[in-house]
């Protein structure tokens, strides 16, 4: 399948597709398509606030599409160790490959924000309902290529999600205890 069938694919038939990039993995098109999506939410960012400091967007857009792609390979990673729980197989090429088409329908984030921007009152709640179906799809789609990419249950999948956030927020509440302990003992 070509490129264009593919997010075809991804937009009807999700499970299907997303089963087939996983076992295909077009690594470069998914790394593609999730910097693109990266790019066209930051396109939709008010960057006035550098203005100022004389800083032009364009390197901080840079350094956040490379933390977006970074992120998308922890991400993976982690997703790939956490689903073994479940007894979940596949290769991590897979999965990554499979997170990076899931992204697909962020690139409805500047549109909805144009939308919000140019349409008034009835303009900010369709863009607002645009960019809360969107981020909707998208945490789906990451369900399913979840799924279809380590072979589990829908459930599983959804669980391995849920245990993820917990280990984060544990983390970062731990961090933030840590650091709250050592600024305590300068001041």
């Amino acid at each position: 399948m070509n490129i264009l069938e593919l997010l075809n694919g991804v937009i009807r038939k999700p499970a299907a597709t997303l089963n087939l990039i996983a076992r295909e993995k077009p690594v470069g098109w998914a790394l593609a398509i999730f910097a693109v999506s990266a790019l066209l939410g930051l396109i939709s960012t008010d960057y006035s606030v550098f203005e100022q400091y004389l800083i032009s967007p364009a390197p901080i857009m840079v350094i956040q599409i490379t933390f977006s792609l970074a992120g998308l390979f922890i991400c993976a990673g982690f997703l790939h160790l956490l689903s073994r729980i479940f007894k979940g197989t596949g290769e991590f090429w897979s999965l990554f490959s499979a997170l990076g088409f899931a992204q697909f329908p962020g690139f409805l984030a500047p549109i909805a924000e144009l939308i919000k921007n140019m349409g008034g009152v009835a303009g900010a709640v369709l863009g607002g309902f645009i960019s809360v179906a969107s981020g909707i799809w998208v945490l789906v789609l990451y369900v399913i290529a979840l799924r279809e990419s380590r072979g589990i249950t829908t459930g599983a999948s959804i669980l391995t999600y849920l245990i993820a956030v917990l280990i984060i927020v544990a983390v970062v509440l731990i961090g933030a205890v840590f650091i709250a302990c050592k600024l305590a003992v300068f001041l």
